[in-house]
């Protein structure tokens, strides 16, 4: 079976520094695909932008956190805005909160529905659904995301259930990232079945979720070694000002890093020479 590669940058819309990286990753690079924010401020921007590029895959960035205004008025989705007003900052905080009972299942549902339907009422083609930070799999939430994707009839999920051996550090800081990132890995995979029930097609390897925000050129590469037969999906989070974004959401990423990594003709040339075929989820 061939190799095959989708390239996607997530959070497109979230600020104009990264529409920026979108588009040049896409037009001088090897992305192939993107996500879209509904509620990001740089939506317009991104909507825009993407109607100029082509063939690029457009998917829908489903989201709950990162302290984004919610694209329903918060009143009609209280349980999701408690954190002044706006999506709490990370998915730690919305998962204990869950656990605890308070997110109601019709918030999630109908802020996503409402997400879904501003995206699609651009008129943009809609290649796939995923989640910031991952939220799409939360096992409380992955219900709803496979009843709007069928009422939507959009046609494919990420699923990121990266290798459980990839990354594997016993320093403390590392070894909580690892630890999250197969437990997250680990209820992804257990989606799969449903996904494939439904009709839905997916990725079938993944990387970028340990290296989030620091998916830089080498680390890149060397995934590049590892692709297995299938579909591999790269998730990067370009941007082309990092000092910029950190200001505004303070996530310690290196989005620059990321995009001269998109840009990289080592990297073009070892695709290539592997005999790597760039796709997006369109081609599923």
């Amino acid at each position: 079976m061939k190799k095959r590669l989708i390239v996607n940058a997530d959070d497109f819309g979230i600020h104009e520094t990264v529409n920026k990286a979108v588009y040049r990753g896409f037009e001088s690079g090897i992305l192939t695909s993107t996500s879209i924010m509904a509620g990001g401020r740089a939506f317009d921007d991104a909507v825009a932008m993407a109607k100029t590029m082509g063939d690029i895959g457009i998917g829908i960035h489903l989201t709950l956190v990162g302290r984004l205004e919610t694209v329903l008025p918060q009143a009609e989705v209280p349980s999701i805005t408690w954190d002044n007003g706006v999506l709490c900052n990370n998915y730690v905080d919305l998962i204990l909160r869950d656990l605890k009972g308070l997110i109601r299942a019709e918030d999630v549902y109908n802020e996503w529905d409402a997400q879904i339907r501003k995206i699609l009422d651009t008129g943009l083609s809609v290649t796939h659904i995923d989640g910031h930070q991952h939220m799409h799999m939360w096992n409380h939430f992955f219900p709803i995301a496979l009843s709007l994707a069928k009422k939507y009839k959009i046609h494919c999920m990420r699923v990121p259930d990266e290798s459980l051996t990839f990354g594997l550090s016993f320093r403390p800081k590392s070894l909580f990232r690892f630890s999250a990132k197969n437990a997250l890995s680990l209820m992804a995979r257990n989606h799969r079945d449903s996904l494939k029930k439904a009709g839905i097609k997916s990725n079938d390897h993944f990387f970028g979720m340990l290296y989030g925000g620091h998916f830089h050129e080498q680390r890149m590469y060397d995934a590049a070694g590892k692709l297995e037969s299938g579909v591999t999906e790269f998730m990067c989070h370009p941007a082309a000002n990092s000092q910029l974004m950190e200001s505004t959401f303070h996530w310690g990423y290196h989005g620059e890093d990321e995009l001269k990594a998109l840009l990289s003709l080592r990297l073009k040339n070892e695709l290539k020479e592997k005999d790597v075929e760039l796709i997006s989820y369109r081609d599923l």
